[in-house]
C-alpha cells in the first residue's frame, strides 16, 4: 500500500524532488499560515515582545533591517500568551484543515536551540549540530544551502514536520565567541533551574530564554548582518 500513501501525500517518499516539493509546500503553507495568525495578535503584542528583545529605546520600536521585525513577530506567535495560550494553540484549536493542524502541532513541539553548520549540501539544505543538545540534524533549508557555509554557527527554531527537518522563524547567525561566553550560559542556566531534568521547561521558562538569547544575537550581529528567513521566494 505504498503506492497509496504516496499517491495521496501520506507516505515520505525518498527522492530529492519529492522531498523538495513537500518542502516547497510547508513553505508556502506556512507563508500563509504566519500572516493570518499575526493579523490575529492582539495590538499590545508586538511592543510587549520586542521590548523583550531588545528592540524598544525610549518607547520607540527599533527596528535595523526587515528580518528582525519577522524575528518579533515570531516570537509573538510563540510566547504572547493570553488565558495561557499562545496564537498558535489557538489556531490549532479551531483549525478544520488536516496538513494546518500537523504544521501547527509541529509549530508547538518546535527545537529553539543554537546550531552549528558541519556541512552544506547543495540545492537541499545543510547537515546540522545542535550544540545544546549535542544531536545531529538534516535540515531541508535552499536559503541556507545556497549562501551558508560550514562552521556557521545559528541561533534559531527547528521544526520536524512531514518527515524532515525545516526552519521556522529566522536564524541568526553567531559568532563563536559570543556563543561560548554568552549564549551557552544562558542555555546552561535555564537548564540547572528545571528541578525535573526529564520534563520541559515551562511557557514562562521556554520565552524567557528565547528571549535573552535571541536579545544577545541580534546585539552582537550588528546591523549589517545576514539573517536566514524561513519566508522563501
Amino acid at each position: 500500500m505504498a503506492w497509496f500513501k504516496r499517491l495521496f501525500g501520506f507516505g515520505h517518499a525518498s527522492s530529492d524532488t519529492e522531498i523538495l516539493d513537500r518542502y516547497r509546500a510547508a513553505r508556502a503553507m506556512s507563508r500563509d499560515l504566519q500572516i493570518r495568525m499575526i493579523k490575529e495578535l492582539p495590538k499590545p503584542a508586538l511592543p510587549e515582545c520586542a521590548k523583550k528583545l531588545g528592540l524598544v529605546k525610549s518607547g520607540t520600536l527599533i527596528i535595523n533591517q526587515d528580518d528582525e521585525i519577522a524575528i518579533a513577530y515570531d516570537y509573538c506567535l510563540h510566547h504572547f500568551r493570553r488565558a495561557g495560550k499562545n496564537v498558535i494553540e489557538r489556531t490549532l484549536e479551531t483549525s478544520a484543515d488536516e496538513k494546518e493542524s500537523a504544521w501547527l502541532d509541529a509549530l508547538t513541539k518546535a527545537r529553539f536551540s543554537t546550531f552549528m553548520v558541519e556541512s552544506i549540501t547543495p540545492h537541499r539544505g545543510a547537515k546540522l549540530v545542535d550544540l545544546i543538545q549535542e544531536e545531529p540534524i538534516e535540515l531541508i533549508d535552499l536559503g541556507l544551502a545556497s549562501t551558508g557555509q560550514a562552521g556557521l554557527i545559528l541561533l534559531g527554531r527547528i521544526v520536524m514536520f512531514d518527515g524532515f527537518h525545516l526552519s521556522s522563524g529566522t536564524l541568526i547567525p553567531i559568532p563563536p565567541g559570543v556563543f561560548e561566553s554568552q549564549i551557552r550560559p544562558v542555555f546552561e542556566k535555564f537548564e540547572r533551574a528545571r528541578s525535573d531534568r526529564s520534563a520541559p521547561l515551562s511557557s514562562s521558562q521556554s520565552a524567557a530564554l528565547e528571549a535573552q538569547a535571541t536579545r544577545i544575537a541580534l546585539h552582537e550581529a550588528g546591523e549589517d548582518n545576514s539573517f536566514f528567513s524561513d519566508i522563501e521566494s
